[in-house]
C-alpha cells in the first residue's frame, strides 16, 4: 500500500461509523481500559453480550441492573445504544455505544411478558438460541434439526412487536429459516461467517445467506478461530477475514455485510477451558493465544488491528461507500429499521 492509499485508509477510519456487531463482556469487572482500547482503534458501538449463556431470569436481571450502573459510572466514556441515534453520538462525541445483547432467548423461560421488562432495561437484540434446543427451538449443535417451536413463533412475533432485533448467529439450519419467514422485519446474523469457506455449523450456508439478505438483514464477520479456519491445519489471519467479506460481497452485494468479531475481552484462560469442555467442536486448534484473529501472544485481544480491516479492504479496491457500509452503515440501517428509531 502506497502512501496515498495509508493516507485514505486512516482518514476513511477515523471519520467512519465502526460497528462491531458481537463482543462478549460477559463476566465483566470494573476496568474500563478496554473501552479505552475500542475508542482508540475508532469502534463507535459494539453489541455486546452482557448476560450469560444460560441465565435464569432473575441472573439477567441482575447483570443488565448492573450495566445500568456501569452506565451511570462511566458516562464519560460509555453510550448506553438504545436508539440508531445513540450511535451517531456516540460518534460524535468520540465516545464508545454499547448495545446490550443477549447470546441466548433461554433467559425469558416461557414467560414471553419478560421481553418488555428486558427491552425498558435496554436490552436490544437477542438471539433466539445457542448451541442447545431452549424453549423456542434448535441451537446449531442438536443432532437433529427442528424448527421453531409454537412458542418461539411467538417470540419472534413479540420482538417485531416491542423492536427487538432478532439474531440467529447460533441458531439451528430450520430455525434459521423460520425466523426469516415469520419476522416482518429484517433479522441479523451478528458473528457467523459463510459455511461454504468453512464448513462448521456454527456458520451459515448460502441459502441462509442469500434469505437474511433478501429480507434486508446484514451477516457480520467474525474472527473466532475455530469457525474461522479456512485452511486446513492453519491458522486464520487477517486476509481469511478479508476473503469471508468478498466471498459475502459476491454472493449478496455490500449491502447485506458487515463485521461481527466475537472478541472476548473479559475472558480468562481457565474460564475458557471450562467452557471449550462443553463444546469441543468450537475449540480453537491454537489454544487460549489463538482462539481469534485479533488475540496476541499474551492472550488479550489487540483490538487496535481493527484499522487493519478498514485497510484490507482499500488494499482490495472498495470504494469508500462500500467500506463505510460493511464497517458500519449496514447495521446501523438494520438497527434504525427494526428499533424504529
Amino acid at each position: 500500500m502506497n502512501k496515498e492509499d495509508e493516507e485514505r485508509t486512516l482518514s476513511l477510519h477515523k471519520k467512519s461509523i465502526f460497528i462491531d456487531a458481537l463482543e462478549v463482556f460477559f463476566p465483566f469487572a470494573d476496568d474500563t481500559s478496554y473501552f479505552d482500547k475500542l475508542i482508540a482503534a475508532g469502534v463507535t458501538a459494539v453489541n455486546a453480550t452482557v448476560t450469560a449463556t444460560y441465565a435464569t431470569p432473575l441472573q439477567a436481571l441482575s447483570g443488565l441492573k448492573q450495566w445500568q450502573e456501569v452506565f451511570e459510572k462511566h458516562s464519560d466514556k460509555l453510550i448506553q445504544v438504545t436508539t440508531a441515534q445513540d450511535i451517531e453520538r456516540a460518534k460524535r462525541e468520540g465516545k464508545l455505544g454499547i448495545i446490550m445483547g443477549s447470546q441466548n432467548a433461554a433467559m425469558i423461560g416461557d414467560d414471553i411478558n419478560l421481553l418488555t421488562i428486558y427491552k425498558k432495561l435496554g436490552l436490544r437484540i437477542i438471539q433466539l438460541s445457542y448451541y442447545e434446543q431452549n424453549l423456542l427451538g434448535e441451537g446449531c449443535g442438536e443432532r437433529t434439526n427442528g424448527g421453531l417451536t409454537t412458542f418461539g413463533v411467538e417470540v419472534v412475533e413479540e420482538m417485531n412487536r416491542l423492536r427487538l432485533l432478532i439474531d440467529i448467529s447460533h441458531c439451528g439450519d430450520r430455525v434459521v429459516m423460520d425466523a426469516i419467514k415469520f419476522s416482518k422485519v429484517p433479522i441479523v446474523a451478528t458473528h457467523a461467517n459463510p459455511r461454504a469457506l468453512v464448513n462448521h455449523p456454527r456458520n451459515k450456508t448460502d441459502e441462509h445467506i442469500k434469505a437474511i439478505a433478501e429480507k434486508g438483514g446484514v451477516i457480520g464477520m467474525l474472527s473466532y478461530s475455530r469457525i474461522s479456519q479456512a485452511r486446513e491445519g492453519i491458522q486464520p489471519d487477517m486476509e481469511d477475514f478479508l476473503n469471508f467479506i468478498d466471498y459475502m460481497v459476491n454472493l449478496v452485494g455490500p449491502d447485506h455485510v458487515g463485521i461481527g468479531t466475537d472478541v472476548t475481552p473479559f475472558w480468562s484462560e481457565e474460564a475458557y477451558e471450562e467452557w471449550a469442555q462443553f463444546y469441543p467442536d468450537l475449540r480453537s486448534n491454537w489454544g487460549w493465544t489463538g482462539r481469534d484473529i485479533f488475540t496476541n501472544k499474551e492472550g488479550d485481544e489487540d483490538i487496535s488491528r481493527m484499522v487493519e480491516i478498514t485497510k484490507g479492504l482499500v488494499a482490495r479496491g472498495y470504494s469508500d461507500e462500500d467500506i463505510q457500509k460493511i464497517i458500519g452503515l449496514n447495521f446501523l440501517r438494520v438497527f434504525r429499521e427494526v428499533w424504529g428509531e
